[in-house]
Parts: C-alpha cells; sequence; structure tokens
C-alpha cells in the first residue's frame, strides 16, 4: 500500500530540502537530513486498575515525555492490535499483571510530543480488572508504582494531559461504577 500523504509532503520540516521519501505507507524519511516522522493518527490503551481497597494503580514514567512525573498505565496500540489486546500486552509489559476483564469507560482526546513532532492520538480508558497483584512489579517504561485513593490524587503531579480528564471523569461518575470512597 503506498502512502496516502506522498502528494502533500514533499519538503523536510526539519532542513526544508525536497529529499522526502516515503519508506512505508506511515512514515517520511528525509534522504539529506535522515528526519523520519510520521503523520497518522494513533490510539492508546489507558489501564484503570483498583485493588480491594478501591485505590487506583497509579505509576511513574521512567522516559520523556514527562519522565519521573505520575500516569495511569497503558500504552499506544500496534498496527492491527485492538485496544483490548493492547491493554493486556502493556500491562503485562509494565506490571506483570494479567487482565481478566475490562470494559470501555471513556475515551480522550490527546496530543503527544515525541523528538518534536505532535501526534494526535485518542486514549481509551478501561476498567480492568486482574487475576491478583502477586508478582506486580514497575518494568519496561515505569519506574514505580502505587495505589492511591481516588478522591485524593493531586492531579497536578501528572505530566500528561489525559490521566487528569480520565481520573476526572473517574470522580464524576465514582458512585455509578462502585467507586465510592465513603
Amino acid at each position: 500500500m503506498k502512502n496516502p500523504n506522498t502528494h502533500l509532503f514533499r519538503y523536510c520540516p526539519r532542513c526544508g530540502k525536497k529529499s522526502l521519501v516515503t519508506p512505508n505507507v506511515k512514515s517520511f524519511l528525509c534522504s539529506s537530513c535522515n528526519f523520519k516522522f510520521y503523520l497518522n493518527s494513533a490510539a492508546a490503551g489507558i489501564a484503570l486498575i483498583f485493588n480491594k481497597k478501591k485505590e487506583l494503580l497509579v505509576t511513574k514514567r521512567k522516559y520523556d515525555p514527562a519522565k519521573g512525573m505520575l500516569d495511569l498505565p497503558g500504552g499506544f496500540a500496534d498496527p492491527g492490535e485492538t485496544i483490548e489486546g493492547c491493554l493486556t500486552r502493556e500491562i503485562k509489559e509494565e506490571l506483570n499483571l494479567s487482565i481478566t476483564n475490562l470494559s470501555y469507560f471513556c475515551s480522550v482526546p490527546n496530543t503527544y510530543i515525541y523528538k518534536d513532532v505532535n501526534y494526535s492520538i485518542t486514549d481509551f480508558a478501561f476498567l480492568c480488572e486482574v487475576e491478583n497483584f502477586n508478582g506486580i512489579k514497575a518494568c519496561d517504561d515505569i519506574c514505580e508504582f502505587y495505589f492511591m485513593e481516588l478522591s485524593k490524587i493531586d492531579k497536578s503531579l501528572f505530566g500528561l494531559e489525559s490521566p487528569k480528564i480520565v481520573i476526572e471523569h473517574l470522580l464524576k461518575n465514582n458512585n455509578f461504577y462502585g467507586l465510592s470512597q465513603s
């Protein structure tokens, strides 16, 4: 399949030369300065995992963007992967946990800046149940994890916007989902 945006992009956004080539359907490569960029919409999954005390599982980012800031576990869907499959894979990779059940909660439009490129993302949040918390550990691109009482979470400690919005949705809908802290 040919890259559908080839007719739109001919000049490199970094060096300005008319030297873009399309190595595949989703990217552009400048043959002069070796700048590579993607211009596609991406999907990501956010896992909302609660323990028996109804505390939310929160992670700390190991790498930029927002290195050292709080986040919710999850990640980008690979090409050909469902969001449910993405979350199952990501939670295993990041926390060594096995998701047994998930249900859609909400979606949030997001912008993700990586290496000076703005990517348009849609984050899909799911309430997730896990087999158990035995063997939980921080892996992959997270360095720590915490269980936090929903009503006491300080959203300013989160480095990206979409987790803040998802937490707001949780706080507004906590009684509906049986997450009331009282």
